[in-house]
Formats: structure tokens, sequence, C-alpha cells
């Protein structure tokens, strides 16, 4: 089964699809600048100069197809894709160079539509990001090679509101966010507004979930609270029993061991309600303290 990353992400390739008109006549096309906005992106974030060329690497061939289309549409530009037999990963690969001359001809995001910050976005989040799957917890993130590349990136997300953060590790600069409310504010914004859904479903489901278990908790743990409480009075009422001593008390304190000894297993309201004479929770609760610090009293003063 695919992740949940991988779930996103094929949506999302599957939609530029659609947006682009791929294939299909008299469909909305991306703007010139939106194009550009998404393959600044992908260059930014994807591709590598190599032996071989400028490669970009990915296991969706659609989003390599999309590139592709893109390329030709707007720089009259060709490549090839293909696909080491065997292997999961698909390359598109163009002359040695292009990455640093594909991104000297294209302008930042910021300088043109809104749709051109948001496909920017999206192309990172297609070229180097990942969620995590909202039922084991909340991260998103975007790995990049270069400080330039993170500050970009971070900047374009701030425009949305989305804000992130950056670390630096071994294997690169990191623009991350562990927020479940900024994670559902990504996938909206690069149009995974499916998925933000499915997340805020899975924190309600979590939230149910913990209240539940919260008061099983609490509930289990005033069982076991009322069943040690009940175990030592009735173990005091045996100890006055085997003293003798239980005949020579009161009769409230006498029908008060007899009524628990009869119902070791029922709670103090219970006991209440099997009780022939009328007596509260407190009332019959205090009798049988009362029956506890009296043997107590007799323990003690067996030691001494």
């Amino acid at each position: 089964m695919e992740s949940f990353s991988s779930q996103v992400k094929e949506y999302l390739a599957e939609r530029c699809l659609e947006e682009l008109g791929i294939g299909e006549k008299n469909k909305v096309k991306w703007k010139e600048c939106c194009g550009k906005s998404f393959l600044r992106a992908v260059f930014l974030f994807l591709a590598k100069e190599e032996t071989e060329g400028c490669v970009l690497t990915s296991t969706r061939e659609s989003f390599l197809e999309i590139i592709e289309y893109a390329l030709i549409q707007l720089f009259d530009t060709e490549a090839v894709i293909y696909r080491k037999e065997g292997g999961k990963k698909v390359k598109l690969v163009l002359p040695a160079g292009e990455r640093a001359r594909f991104l000297k001809r294209t302008k930042p995001a910021t300088d043109g539509c809104e749709r051109c910050l948001l496909l920017f976005v999206r192309a990172a989040f297609l070229s180097c990001g990942t969620v995590l799957d909202p039922m084991k917890g909340y991260h998103a993130s975007f790995r990049t090679e270069d400080i330039e590349s993170a500050e970009e990136l971070y900047e374009h997300l701030l425009a949305f509101g989305v804000e992130a953060k950056t670390t630096l590790d071994e294997k690169g600069f990191l623009v991350y966010m562990k927020d479940s409310t900024k994670i559902e504010d990504l996938l909206s914004l690069v149009g995974a507004q499916k998925f933000a859904l499915e997340l805020m479903n899975s924190k309600i489901e979590k939230s149910i979930r913990g209240d539940i278990n919260r008061r099983q908790n609490f509930d289990g743990a005033n069982m076991q609270k009322s069943i040690n409480g009940a175990i030592h009075v009735i173990e005091s009422i045996r100890f006055l029993e085997r003293k003798g001593v239980l005949t020579t008390l009161s009769e409230p304190l006498q029908k008060a061991a007899k009524l628990r000894l009869s119902f070791p297993e029922v709670s103090l309201s219970e006991l209440c309600h099997r009780s022939e004479e009328e007596i509260t929770k407190s009332g019959l609760n205090h009798r049988l303290q009362k029956l506890c610090a009296l043997a107590e009293k007799l323990k003690k003063e067996e030691v001494e």
C-alpha cells in the first residue's frame, strides 16, 4: 500500500495533468508565468548535474511527463525520459549545465501572479517534499541542498501564512513543520484539500480515542481503588471476628460488618441499597472505617 505522502503526490500529479489539459482540447492551461514558476521549483529542488547531463529523477513518471510537457511548451526544450529496467526510478535527462541556465532565465515566483506562488510550492512538494501519515504523527518537510533554495521556499510559504522552520543536518537543509494546522494549510495550498480533510478527521478521531482511553483509565483506577478499599475493610472485619470483638460492638457497627461480608464485591452505593435500614453512602463508609480503625488499634496493641 502506498504511503500517505505518495498518495498526496500521486493526486497532485494527476491534478497538474488535468490543469494543463494534456491530451485534451479546450482545457484551461497554466499561464506562461505559472509554468515557469513550476519549472523553477523543479530545477531548484530536483535537478542535479551528473556525468550524463542535467538529470531529474522521480519514482513518478507522470511528474516527469508534466515537466517534459512544460519544457516543450515554454522553452521548446526536449528531454529524454527513460526507466532503468527493473528499477523503480525514472529519469529525465537534459544537456549538461541546463539547471544553472534554466534558473537564470526564469524569474522567482514572486514576480508573477498568486498562482505562480502556489505552483512553485506544489512543484517543490512533488520534488522534495514529504508528509507523515497523520495517524502516526504530524510532520511535513522539504529537503534542499543549499540555503538559497531553502530560503526561497520559506519565503513563498510565508507569503501564504504557512510558517515553517528551517534546520541543517548531515543531508542538507530542511524546511519543515510539525503543527497539524500548518500542515493542513500546506496541503490545501498545494491543491490537496481532500488530504487536508483526512488530517482533520484523524485529529478528531485521535481526540475521541484519547478521551475514551482517559475515561477508561480513570474508571479503571477508581474501580481498583474501590476493590482495594473493600478488601481492606473485609480483612479488618475478619480480624475483629477472630478476636471475638465484633459481637461486643454496637448494633450499627455489627450490621455494617455483616452487610459488607454478605456482599463483598459490590460498591458502597450498592451496599446502601442492599441495607435493611436507610443509610447514606457517607454514613455507611463512616461505620466501616470505624471498624478498620478499631482493627488497626488492636493490631498495634498486639505488637507492643
